[in-house]
């Protein structure tokens, strides 16, 4: 489904990803693990197409692009849920996911609300509510529902377990189950890395910029170098 190839990244003079290449197949939830600056979240963005590459290619169903503009990528099919949620917090709930509905114009949005309602629960109870006024769990879950909206093929998903609570962080990562189930290819960026590796099908390692180790999420979980660096031991 999705293919990345040779990918260089820069913020100015500044290199934050080196020669990477990987691909995410259908109906798979890929995880990228690595520390606090690896370049996890300058991944995401490039594949959303808010960062553009100075060098490599990457390929989704077919079709080039990274000189696509954002907004495309969504109407192809990528959706992305952010790191630090980025809801719109003066706006109710109800009004975040009509946004994230914005490139649609099918008569199949208000079903899905309803789908994606039934799976949120608590966000259901919230539609009227402003936004900015829900608990970070529900914000994260927020976060999802409005990426969910545009009906995405492939579903990026930036460090949803930050902040939150142990029983939340489960809850969470139930729900990614639960979405990939269901049909949702996911790429997924989890600094909690035993979370992360255990519901993958493949997972690779970004450390400073480069893919050092791919494999399967259970491979990965029992790599003596994994669990020295990521996994306490």
């Amino acid at each position: 489904m999705l293919t990345i190839e040779g990918l260089h990244v820069y913020y100015g003079a500044i290199r934050a990803l080196h020669d990477v290449s990987l691909e995410v197949r259908e109906g798979e939830v890929v995880s990228i693990i690595g520390s606090n600056g690896a370049g996890k979240s300058t991944l995401l963005r490039t594949v959303s197409g808010l960062l553009r590459p100075r060098q490599g290619k990457i390929t989704f169903m077919g079709k080039e692009i990274q000189e696509t503009p954002p907004d495309q990528i969504v109407r192809l099919g990528i959706s992305q849920s952010p790191e630090g949620r980025k809801i719109f917090t003066n706006m109710t709930v109800f009004e975040n996911l009509q946004l994230g509905a914005y490139t649609r114009k099918d008569k199949d949005v208000a079903s899905d609300l309803e789908k994606v309602m039934d799976r949120f629960p608590r966000v259901r109870e919230r539609m009227k509510q402003s936004a900015g006024t829900m608990s970070g769990g529900e914000q994260q879950m927020l976060a999802i529902c409005r990426a969910l909206m545009s009906r995405p093929k492939l579903l990026l998903l930036d460090e949803p377990s930050m902040g939150l609570a142990p029983n939340l962080v489960t809850e969470i990562f139930s729900i990614v189950k639960e979405l990939n189930a269901d049909g949702t290819t996911i790429l997924l960026v989890e600094q909690n890395a035993v979370r992360a590796l255990e519901v993958a099908h493949r997972a690779y390692v970004l450390e400073t910029g480069d893919i050092v180790l791919g494999g399967t999420g259970k491979d990965l979980l029992t790599d003596p170098k994994v669990k020295e660096a990521y996994l306490g031991g």
